[in-house]
Order: C-alpha cells, then sequence, then structure tokens
C-alpha cells in the first residue's frame, strides 16, 4: 500500500507549485519516484503543421522564437521541480534509486508521453490551475477517461493530506477503483468518513453496502469509515457540501459513472466536485 511511481503535470504557470509540491512529499513518505510531465504546447510542431496545411512556409526566425519560448516555459519547469524537491528533501534529476523527482524530456508530444508513462503509474497529480487551461483539461480528461488513470487534484497544502477524508460511496466500479487508488492516502488521513445520499444510489445495478467498503478498508490495515447520510436533490452539491462541513481535505470519489452526455445535459457530481476550486483535495477515478 504504496505509491512508488507517480506523474506529476507541470505547464510551467503558478499551477505547477502545490501540485509538484504535494507530488514530492509523497515520494518522500513513500520512498517514491516522481516523472514530471511537461504539458505546455508544442507551439513549433502546430505552427509547422498549419504553414503545412496551407501551403505556407515559416521562417527560421519564427521557428527560432517559438523554440525559444518553449525552453523557457520548460527552464520553469525544471525550476519549480527542483524547488519541489528540496522543499521535499528528495533527490532531484534523472537516475535510479528513490525518493527522486525528474523532469521528462519533450521528445514526444505530451498525450503520447502520458500513454506511455500512465499504465505503470500509481498516481497522476494535477494542480488545481490546470484544470482552468484548456490543455490541461483535455490532459486531464485523457488521464481519467483515456488512460484509466488515479488522479489526484491538489487545492490544499501537502499536510492537508493527513486531515480527514471523505469517500463519496455508491458502489460503483469507478468508486471502487477511487478507493483501491487511494489507499496510501486514507492511511495518513486522521479520520475517515463514507457518504452516501440515498436519493443517488441505485441499489438494482451496484451494492452500496457500507458494511463491505469497511470490511476493505479494515483488510488493508486502514480501519472504518464513519458512514454519514447525506439528502439532497443534488447530488454532487449534498455530498460536496457535507465533506465541506466536516473540514473534509480530501474527498475520493468515482468519476462519470453516468455516461459523459448525460452529464453534459444534466450535469452530474463529477462536474460538481471539479467546480469547486475551494473545495477539499480530490482522488478521482472512472
Amino acid at each position: 500500500m504504496s505509491l512508488k511511481h507517480l506523474i506529476a503535470i507541470a505547464a510551467g504557470g503558478a499551477g505547477d507549485v502545490q501540485g509538484l509540491d504535494v507530488a514530492g512529499r509523497l515520494a518522500r513518505q513513500h520512498d517514491g519516484a516522481v516523472e514530471v510531465l511537461p504539458i505546455y504546447p508544442d507551439s513549433a510542431a502546430d505552427m509547422i503543421a498549419l504553414g503545412m496545411t496551407l501551403g505556407a512556409a515559416m521562417s527560421r526566425e519564427t521557428i527560432g522564437e517559438l523554440a525559444a519560448a518553449e525552453g523557457e516555459i520548460h527552464n520553469r519547469i525544471e525550476a519549480a521541480a527542483q524547488a519541489a524537491a528540496a522543499s521535499a528533501d528528495i533527490v532531484f534529476g534523472p537516475g535510479g534509486g528513490a525518493p527522486r523527482m525528474s523532469v521528462m524530456g519533450r521528445g514526444l508530444r505530451p498525450p503520447l508521453m502520458l500513454t506511455r508513462a500512465a499504465p505503470l503509474s500509481d498516481l497522476v497529480v494535477f494542480g488545481q490551475g490546470h484544470l482552468d487551461q484548456p490543455h490541461g483539461r483535455d490532459m486531464f480528461d485523457q488521464c481519467l477517461l483515456g488512460e484509466r488513470a488515479a488522479v489526484l487534484v491538489v487545492r490544499q497544502q501537502a499536510d492537508a493530506l493527513s486531515g480527514p477524508a471523505a469517500i463519496a460511496w455508491d458502489g460503483s466500479p469507478q468508486a471502487g477503483r477511487a478507493v483501491r487508488a487511494a489507499l496510501p492516502l486514507l492511511a495518513m488521513a486522521s479520520e475517515i468518513m463514507i457518504l452516501q445520499c440515498v436519493t443517488g444510489l441505485d441499489q438494482a445495478a451496484t451494492d452500496p453496502d457500507i458494511g463491505l467498503l469497511n470490511a476493505y478498508l479494515k483488510l488493508h490495515g486502514v480501519g472504518e469509515g464513519t458512514p454519514v447520510q447525506v439528502e439532497g436533490a443534488d447530488e454532487g452539491a449534498a455530498l460536496l457540501a457535507t465533506a465541506k462541513g466536516r473540514m473534509a481535505t480530501l474527498l475520493v470519489a468515482g468519476a462519470w459513472g453516468h455516461s459523459r452526455l448525460r452529464e453534459a445535459v444534466f450535469g452530474g457530481a463529477t462536474r460538481t466536485f471539479l467546480g469547486c476550486k475551494d473545495g477539499p483535495n480530490l482522488l478521482l477515478a472512472h
């Protein structure tokens, strides 16, 4: 029950700091390795492709300026990662051994880099600010839906992960995958609450028995969670309000248990969780 291989997303902006800090501290605690994945757009490649499409050629000066701008972003990511590693007291740079943090090179485009790295990752860490950027949100969607990777959205300082944790439990496969991925974080929590919104349960399709979940948590040495019944017509809002009201610093939940089309039209718990930028840290799995 540990986090040995983490991927931390970085875009070269202020949104990187909290995510890198949490990833570094988790690596130190679990004697793991963090690979920082730069997700800034490849402007030079995009412009070259556009020029080829339009039948126009780009000047070497323009290509050079774009490459220089991307190099500056990459340097900012390197500096932020190095600072996070120093703060967590772990080694920075490529190589063997752990705990360690390193930055991936940009030999491939970010979506392909993620596809290659995600299958053997224990957790992908995003800062909240990344979800406000189109390319960051695209990578987030790819993580959850395309790669089926567990994602931690960081909204609070690293120390907050030792506070109360809440599990939104409906017995769904998505919720189960989220709990399994969250075990190392749940073991750090000062207490665990198991939240259920009665109006949102589909007992014909899943088994939302809290006893089964607690037996699983105890088997892994995490301890039992306290059941908390939630009421409200809007399941996501009711669960989130309860988690915030009980001072939870981590919310563990399945993501997009319904179809994306249904959630886009009618809303959904996942959308509500992601929309609350001042809420608890989120661990999501699809």
